[in-house]
C-alpha cells in the first residue's frame, strides 16, 4: 500500500482576479455617479418669478342630507347623520355648515307619506341659514 506524503498535495488556491475587478468597477461606477452629482449641485439656475399666488381649488364639501320620516297623525321627525333633530336646532345645524362652506349644499330625503309641509319647512330652515343649493331625492325605479 502506497501513502500520499504531503508533499505530493496540490495547494488549494482561490483565484482573486474576478474579485479585483469587480472591486475596479464598483470603484469606477462610484466615481463616476459622484462626479454627476457634484456637477447638478454646482449649477446655478435663476428661476422665472410668477407674480401671483396659484389658487387650488378646495374639493366640494359633502352635502348634508336630511331625512324627513313620517309619523301618524299627519306629523313628522327629522334626521340629520342618524340623530333626530328639531326644526330650530336643524337651522343653526345648517348656519354653522353654511359658515364653514360657502357652497354648503342640502339634500332633502323626504319619506313618501310625509306631507309637503314638512318637507317645506326643511326649505324654510335651509333659506333661513343662506343655504341656497338645496335638492331632493327621489327613488328611481325600472318599468317593465
Amino acid at each position: 500500500m502506497k501513502f500520499r506524503g504531503h508533499e505530493d498535495e496540490e495547494e488549494l488556491r482561490i483565484s482573486m482576479e474576478p474579485m479585483i475587478d469587480c472591486m475596479f468597477q464598483l470603484i469606477l461606477f462610484f466615481l463616476v455617479t459622484t462626479s454627476f452629482i457634484r456637477l447638478e449641485q454646482d449649477l446655478s439656475i435663476n428661476l422665472p418669478v410668477h407674480s401671483r399666488e396659484l389658487k387650488i381649488k378646495t374639493p366640494p364639501a359633502r352635502p348634508i342630507v336630511v331625512n324627513v320620516k313620517h309619523l301618524p297623525g299627519g306629523k313628522a321627525f327629522y334626521h340629520v347623520e342618524n340623530e333626530r333633530i328639531s326644526l330650530p336646532a336643524l337651522t343653526i345645524n345648517l348656519s354653522r355648515a353654511r359658515v364653514r362652506n360657502k357652497d354648503q349644499a342640502v339634500v332633502i330625503r323626504g319619506d313618501r307619506s310625509v306631507k309637503w309641509e314638512n318637507v317645506a319647512a326643511v326649505m324654510s330652515c335651509c333659506a333661513q341659514a343662506g343655504i341656497t343649493k338645496v335638492s331632493a331625492t327621489v327613488e328611481i325605479r325600472e318599468e317593465r
